[in-house]
């Protein structure tokens, strides 16, 4: 079982230009809970939900007009995404998936193939997986 066969493919992916208001938007219009920041063709970074979440706390909690102008007219992606993250290859198993998400303490991964942004793969579909082999052997 390879990743390829079980990833989203085509995920909505954004720039590290976005506004984080935006891209927080985008999430809850879409139901997902990351989107791959791509910036010149290339995987620049992972922004999630959680990441989101925990910035507009923040500046909830501050209760400062500044910060809160600031969250959601000048934030943007890149500021809060993260860098460099971990991915998988679209040719890479299920199993190693589940092994270095496990590893990492990481939920979801951009799915590569040849360099670009071919899919996602979270625990979702980790899910999905566990439950087509439990139906297999039951």
């Amino acid at each position: 079982m390879i990743v390829r066969n079980w990833m989203k493919p085509d995920p909505v992916a954004v720039s590290g230009d976005m506004l984080v208001s935006e891209a927080k938007r985008l999430l809850a219009e879409q139901n997902l809970h990351a989107l791959p920041v791509v910036d010149g063709g290339k995987l620049r970074g992972l922004v999630t939900r959680q990441i989101l979440l925990r910035a507009g706390h923040y500046v909830l909690r501050t209760q400062d007009p500044d910060e809160l102008d600031f969250f959601a007219t000048r934030l943007k992606v890149k500021d809060v995404m993260v860098r460099n993250p971990a991915t998988m290859d679209a040719a890479d198993t299920m199993q190693h998936c589940l092994k270095k998400g496990r590893e990492l303490g990481v939920a979801q991964f951009p799915v590569l193939e040849a360099g670009k942004v071919v899919g996602m793969i979270s625990a979702n579909e980790i899910f999905q997986l566990a439950a087509h082999c439990l139906e297999l052997h039951a």
